[in-house]
């Protein structure tokens, strides 16, 4: 082996030295790439999530304190409702409008202060969610509840969030325009409303109170008419009276109280018996449902005193009773035990008479003769004319029994008129009525 060969191979392998590279440091790179890869998806998404002036958000309340409300909007940090921005109502604290946890919506009014806070507002989002709600509830036909603030020339102002217009003739039931005065009850009143017309742009708001009113009313009629059954007793409101009856709303359906079915005897007019707004319990009498009318009683609810009539009257017997109205067949008398009878014009006088009011005024106390009655028809008739007839045949009864009789055939009216002047013929019979007034003494 050559000896340079040999001197090279000789040389210590330690005493040659080795170049290793220092080890590098992590980059800024890496550690971030690891602190995204060990950030959960939510903690990603606040991280990165951007929100824009103007921008309709939902967010939950952390914090609420006299200097504003604190909501997660599910940014890196959380967002400040200033209480200037929190409602549009005066002198109400933080605490009276939003509680912790509730969920809310805020519309960003500055994406990011210097101190890396969005500045919300919740005044300007229930506003923005207003128009929204309106604009939805007139295309689906739905009802909103508002509050009347003011009547005004032709209408009421009512707040539904936004300022909105009821026009007059939107107001109630009637088609017809109420009066300005009649639109002053409703002020402060919460009251159903559908919305008629939208416009944004011109902050204008115009609804019925009328349409709503009406559905309502089917609504309710529907229910209420599918839960009566003839024979059911229930309670009512006297909405309205007219001449033939009366009007009782049974919860969203009106059903007539007959004037006829309101008491056993006859009644000359509703409000004799009942007051518009009384609460009453009637009797189902009928319903139609083809046409969703309801019949009512009132009557059936008492007992029929006709049922026990002929326990209290009978034939012949002289009663007492007071005129309750004339009539062009005679006279209706009303008698004790909420009973009523009939004279009629035959029966009223012993001499012929053409009106009732001949003998005999409404209100006027009579005694009569019962002549006649018919409980199944509920009608009793009355004599004035024999209970007199009767009462003169008792009279001449009496005389007779007075002045006692001298021959078969007894003593005449005349007779005994005679006797009392003391005029006598030489046969015993009485003077001629000339004779009679010859004789009476002179005034």
């Amino acid at each position: 082996m050559p000896e340079e060969l040999i001197e090279d191979s000789a040389i210590p392998t330690e005493q040659v030295p080795l170049e290793t590279p220092a080890p590098e440091s992590a980059s800024e790179v890496d550690e971030f790439a690891r602190a995204v890869q060990e950030m959960s998806v939510e903690e990603l998404e606040r991280a990165t999530r951007t929100v824009r002036k103007g921008q309709l958000l939902r967010g939950t309340v952390v914090h609420v304190d006299e200097n504003g409300v604190l909501v997660d909007i599910g940014t890196k940090s959380e967002g400040i409702i200033p209480p200037n921005e929190l409602t549009r109502l005066p002198n109400q604290l933080p605490e009276e409008v939003v509680q912790v946890g509730q969920e809310i919506d805020v519309v960003v009014l500055k994406p990011e202060t210097e101190e890396g806070q969005v500045i919300l507002s919740k005044k300007r989002a229930d506003y923005e969610v207003t128009w929204n709600r309106l604009e939805e509830a007139k295309q689906a036909n739905e009802t909103l509840q508002g509050t009347v603030t003011e009547r005004v020339k032709g209408g009421l102002m009512v707040d539904v969030g936004v300022r909105g217009f009821v026009p007059a003739s939107q107001v109630g039931t009637s088609r017809s325009p109420l009066p300005d005065s009649a639109l002053e009850k409703y002020v402060g009143q919460t009251i159903p409303l559908k919305v008629l017309e939208v416009d944004k742009a011109r902050k204008k708001v115009v609804l019925s109170h009328r349409q709503a009113e009406v559905e309502r009313r089917e609504q309710a009629r529907q229910q209420a008419f599918a839960g009566i059954q003839e024979g059911q007793v229930i309670e009512g409101t006297v909405r309205r009276i007219v001449d033939y009856g009366a009007f009782i709303d049974l919860g969203g359906i009106d059903g007539l109280l007959h004037i006829s079915e309101i008491s056993w005897k006859r009644i000359k007019h509703p409000s004799n018996v009942l007051r518009e707004g009384e609460r009453v319990r009637v009797q189902v009498l009928r319903v139609d449902a083809a046409t969703r009318k309801v019949s009512l009683g009132m009557k059936q609810l008492i007992p029929d005193p006709w049922l026990e009539v002929e326990k209290q009257y009978q034939i012949g017997q002289v009663v007492k009773g007071r005129v309750a109205r004339l009539a062009p067949f005679g006279a209706i008398v009303d008698l004790p035990g909420d009973l009523e009878a009939t004279i009629p014009l035959s029966e009223l006088s012993t001499r012929r008479v053409r009106s009732p009011a001949e003998v005999v005024q409404e209100g006027q106390e009579v005694e009569a003769l019962v002549v006649q009655i018919v409980p199944a028809e509920h009608r009793m008739v009355l004599s004035l004319r024999r209970l007199q007839k009767q009462r003169e045949e008792q009279e001449n009864q009496q005389v007779k029994e007075q002045y006692g009789s001298t021959s078969p055939r007894g003593f005449t009216i005349g007779e005994v008129v005679g006797r009392s002047f003391g005029i006598e013929t030489e046969a015993g019979e009485p003077s001629s009525n000339n004779e009679v007034e010859k004789q009476t003494p002179a005034e």
